[in-house]
């Protein structure tokens, strides 16, 4: 490839589930928890915590599923959300369908992750073969984030949001963990996360988390109670009310001489839409706006500086 030509981005889809707390449960902060999961070392997020999915696959392809819907928008959600859910059961074991898994008959999870990992037509086949569909109606498309031209590896992936039992019993909420294991070959480790513990974790360099998990565990943390995660998070940084996405293509600056931000150590930030510095035909901005994340050496430490609503400054809503 040569200098000038840019590398190619990829589709991905990405799944952040929620699974709220058992209903007697009184601890304090968020009252669900994150599936989060630690890829090899030899992954492309460098063993950052991040939320399950991949790449989409030419069988996750809509016509698979659905030849009804009408408008090329609807097709994309409707792949990228199978690919999600694909992708999270291959990696984690964990099937959100209808009906349940669990509730199958002959259904055996272990058997077919390894074998939708090894062929992802294979997801159809089970689903058709055990009469189950994908629980695509219980995901929201929550972000979009497209990877900085900078990066050798480039991927356009949608972020779904799902909140798993919204009433569950001990015993309930006990089998969303059983079904999580990791697969021994991309993921080594899961983790169920309150937003909040998350945040810690990484402040006190236990985890690492790169800027999509830690923006959006940013905004979930802001909601603390399950109910809202779906009408609530990420209103105004990742999507409008009426839930029109943007795509976030970060771009790279230097954090300004004489700031406070580079006075405490904050060499650089990723401006997104909004920023006065953001460039995009999509959306507009205007000087003094700020939507950027601060960060500190190699991404060890984050700050946001945001004081506009992406509501507010979206213009082309084309490819929303």
């Amino acid at each position: 490839m040569s200098t000038l030509e840019k590398p190619l981005i990829r589709p991905a889809a990405s799944l952040i589930i929620a699974a709220p707390e058992p209903l007697d449960n009184k601890e304090n902060g968020c009252n669900y928890r994150i599936l989060m999961m630690k890829r090899n070392a030899k992954s492309a997020f460098i063993n950052a915590h991040v939320y399950p999915g991949g790449v989409v696959d030419k069988a996750d392809h809509y016509s698979n599923w659905d030849n009804t819907l009408g408008s090329q928008k609807e097709r994309d959600i409707l792949t990228n959300k199978i690919c999600a859910i694909r992708e999270t059961f291959e990696e984690s074991g964990l099937l959100l369908s209808h009906p349940p898994a669990h509730t199958v008959k002959d259904l055996d999870v272990n058997i077919w992750r390894h074998k939708v990992h090894d062929d992802a037509s294979q997801f159809k086949t089970m689903c058709d073969q055990f009469k189950i569909r994908p629980a695509v109606d219980t995901l929201i498309h929550f972000s979009t984030w497209i990877t900085p031209v900078m990066e050798k590896k480039r991927f356009d992936t949608s972020f779904f949001l799902t909140v798993l039992n919204q009433n569950p019993t001990q015993k309930e909420h006990d089998s969303y963990y059983k079904a999580v294991a990791a697969d021994g070959k991309e993921t080594v480790l899961f983790d169920w996360f309150k937003p909040e513990e998350a945040l810690q974790k990484q402040k006190e360099k236990n985890i690492l988390l790169i800027p999509p998990q830690w923006y959006s565990l940013k905004l979930m943390q802001e909601v603390p109670d399950f109910k809202q995660l779906i009408d609530t998070a990420g209103v105004g940084s990742f999507r409008s009310k009426s839930n029109q996405v943007v795509s976030i293509l970060p771009q790279g600056n230097p954090a300004e001489e004489g700031s406070i931000e580079a006075s405490n150590g904050y060499g650089l930030y990723l401006s997104y839409p909004g920023d006065e510095n953001y460039e995009s035909k999509d959306y507009t901005s205007e000087k003094g706006n700020r939507h950027r994340l601060y960060f500190k050496g190699r991404m060890e430490d984050f700050k946001l500086v945001k004081n506009i609503d992406v509501s507010n400054v979206i213009k082309n809503t084309s490819n929303l």
